[in-house]
C-alpha cells in the first residue's frame, strides 16, 4: 500500500522523520482498525511514539500499539489510550462474558477467570504458551475489561527437559521459510531466548508465534533483530 501522506509539504517544508513515521501509523491504524482507529491520536518526537485517545475494548488498544511496533524507525511507545466503560457492565456480566468466549475453544477448557474492578485475572492451565495467548486474547475483547492479567500456568512445561525442548523448537523452526542459520535459541529452564537476525518484523513475530506453540515453552524472550546491510549472527 502507497502511504497516502508520504509526499505532503506542511508549512512549507518536508516532512521530518517523524512526520513520516506518524503519517505512516495513521495509514495503518485505517488501514487495519478502520473505524476503531477515528478516536486515536498520534504523536512521535525523535521515534518515540505517544498514543492517547480512546477504544470500545482493550484488544483494541493493544492491537493499535503492534501496528506501531510494526513501523519502521519507531524507537519506543506510550500507550496512553483510554478503553471506554459502560457503567451498566458488571464484573460478573463480564466474567460471564469471558467464560463463554473461553468455553468455544476446547484447549482452554482448563482456563478461568475472575474479573475484579474490570480487570480479568485469568487463571488454569492450557498445554502451550500459544494457548494462553489465545486466552488472553479472547478476554481482551471482552467490552469492559481495561486490562487482562496473565496467571495462567503451562502444563507442558516440565514434561520435556530444556535439550528435548530446543531440539523441538529448531525442528518447529525448520518448517518454515525463516532462515535457521541465521537464527539462534537457547533454552533454560522453559525459558526460551530467540536471537540472530531475520529479514522483517513480520518474521520476527512469526519466529515468536512459533516458538510458542512448541509444548515445554512457558516464556519466549524475543531478541532477533531486523538484518542491515547483509548482518549474519556470528
Amino acid at each position: 500500500m502507497q502511504d497516502k501522506r508520504a509526499n505532503w509539504i506542511q508549512d512549507d517544508r518536508s516532512p521530518s522523520q517523524d512526520d513520516v513515521i506518524v503519517d505512516k501509523i495513521k495509514d495503518q491504524l485505517e488501514e487495519k482498525m478502520q473505524e476503531s482507529a477515528m478516536d486515536i491520536n498520534v504523536f512521535c518526537k525523535d521515534g518515540y511514539v505517544h498514543l492517547s485517545g480512546i477504544v470500545d475494548v482493550l484488544s483494541e488498544k493493544i492491537k493499535s500499539e503492534d501496528i506501531v511496533r510494526s513501523i519502521d524507525g519507531v524507537r519506543k511507545i506510550e500507550n496512553k489510550i483510554t478503553v471506554a466503560m459502560d457503567s451498566n457492565i458488571t464484573d460478573k456480566h463480564m466474567e460471564k462474558e469471558i467464560v463463554s468466549r473461553l468455553r468455544k475453544n476446547e484447549a482452554l477448557n482448563g482456563v478461568n477467570t475472575k474479573v475484579n474492578d474490570g480487570v480479568s485475572n485469568l487463571i488454569g492451565s492450557t498445554r502451550t504458551l500459544k494457548e494462553a495467548k489465545e486466552a488472553c486474547s479472547l478476554a481482551s475483547k471482552t467490552r469492559g475489561i481495561k486490562d487482562v492479567v496473565n496467571n495462567i500456568k503451562i502444563e507442558s512445561y516440565g514434561e520435556y527437559d530444556d535439550s528435548t525442548i530446543s531440539s523441538k523448537v529448531g525442528t518447529a523452526l525448520g518448517k518454515t521459510d525463516l532462515s535457521l542459520m541465521d537464527i539462534g535459541h537457547n533454552v533454560k529452564n522453559g525459558k526460551l531466548t530467540l536471537s540472530g537476525f531475520v529479514n522483517s518484523r513480520q518474521e520476527i513475530e512469526l519466529a515468536k508465534e512459533i516458538a510458542m506453540e512448541v509444548e515445554g515453552v512457558r516464556k519466549v524472550i524475543n531478541k532477533l533483530k531486523i538484518r542491515r546491510d547483509n548482518q549474519k549472527q556470528i
